[in-house]
């Protein structure tokens, strides 16, 4: 819930808490007409926490307009005037500004972070570290080799102190800048101490990039984003760099080579979750599946016909309860009810079993004949699902 009823009222109060609340709200759900009134705070607040909360919306609603077609609400012309606000501004004042910078989609813009990445002052490379961070792991940076090539430079630049190189190579690595290896080995002869262990480890997670099979759900985030209506639901279960399956929320289930560059990455979806990989076709982000993505992305399939699909795909989803389901479904649907129930059988010996894995074992144990074996099955469905859920009326038919 937003915690001001008005956010851009909010931040003419004359307390700090309600103008940090202000830009919370603007930050969740705010719109780019918001942006103006938001710079004037990050620039003049007296507060420097409201400063940096109001950069934090900019940034955050600049996050949300980085692709067609709510890229077409921000002409160029109008970043670029934006940008001019924040350009003379000692970095010092508001590094939150940096922010604004990496997700302003500016030459100008990204050029002021990678300037802010040679300053003197440690809280000013700091602050330049997360634009550059917000700026190339959106999939609005995904292929473009210029900046990758411009962002792997900083890490040889003399100008830039060896910590925040490091700290480049770590975005670097987490962005999936692979040909940034080189560059970034000289850094560990560089390094004392904990700056040492840790570019030890990032060459190592530089020259051991990290595998994209598996199913991944493009819920519409992207990366370093701040979209809580973020609503896409489109699956891909990935193959190998050239082959996957993509199954959309509408749409035909297919076969086929990611088309645009393809990168995994290293983030975390929101603040507080675990880091964890992602994977990047062109501008869209795919993000790990869990049980419940991996159950629709069988039942797309199977409602396709694509049974072949899904055998194709079964090594790569694995054994546990969801996969198991999703095969003993499938098997079902073929007319294999003998193979089905082995399938679910296993499915329900595991963990986290999808509810309605239970409904496919008793439907297969009574086209198999045996519908007294299905009763508590069909019992134990109905205790677990929603009230509802597609084979709820069904079951309690069979049941009567």
């Amino acid at each position: 819930m937003p915690e001001t009823e008005d956010p851009i009222a909010a931040l003419d109060a004359k307390d700090i808490p309600t103008r940090a609340a202000g830009a919370r709200d603007l930050s969740l759900a705010g719109l780019p007409a918001a942006i103006p009134r938001l710079l004037a705070a990050a620039v003049s607040d007296k507060s420097p926490g409201v400063r940096l909360a109001a950069a934090a919306a900019v940034a955050d609603i600049l996050s949300r307009h980085r692709f067609l077609p709510r890229s077409a609400a921000i002409p160029l012309q109008t970043r670029q005037e934006w940008f001019r606000l924040v350009a003379d501004l000692d970095p010092i004042h508001n590094t939150g500004l940096f922010a604004v910078c990496g997700t302003l989609a500016t030459p100008e813009a990204f050029t002021r972070v990678i300037v802010g990445l040679r300053d003197p002052r440690q809280d000013v490379r700091a602050g330049a570290c997360v634009g550059l961070w917000r700026a190339v792991a959106s999939g609005a940076y995904n292929g473009d080799v210029e900046t990758e090539a411009r962002v792997v430079a900083t890490l040889s630049d003399a100008r830039i102190r060896v910590e925040t190189r490091v700290e480049i190579a770590r975005i670097c690595a987490d962005v999936g800048y692979y040909s940034a290896l080189q560059a970034a080995r000289p850094l560990v002869e560089q390094c004392v101490r904990q700056n040492l262990a840790l570019a030890e480890s990032l060459i190592q997670r530089l020259e051991t990039p990290p595998s994209p099979v598996g199913l991944w759900v493009c819920s519409g985030l992207d990366v370093s984003a701040v979209d809580p209506k973020a609503s896409r639901r489109d699956l891909l279960c990935v193959l190998g760099v050239t082959d996957a399956v993509l199954a959309p929320t509408t749409g035909a289930v297919e076969r086929l080579v990611p088309t645009g560059a393809f990168r995994v990455l290293q983030a975390r979806p929101v603040d507080k979750e675990p880091v964890g990989l992602v994977v990047q076709v062109g501008e869209h982000s795919y993000w790990p599946a869990g049980n419940d993505e991996l159950c629709t992305f069988g039942d797309r399939l199977c409602a396709s016909g694509r049974h072949d699909l899904v055998d194709l795909c079964e090594e790569v989803l694995g054994v546990g309860a969801a996969a198991l389901r999703v095969r003993g479904a499938s098997l079902l649907a073929r007319g294999d009810a003998a193979g089905a129930i082995l399938a679910l059988e296993a499915a329900i010996e595991g963990k986290r079993v999808p509810s309605d894995t239970w409904w496919f074992l008793a439907d297969a144990l009574a086209r198999a004949g045996r519908p007294a074996e299905a009763r508590p099955h069909l019992e134990k469905y109905l205790s677990k699902a929603a009230k509802r859920a597609p084979f709820v009326e069904e079951a309690r038919r069979r049941l009567t």
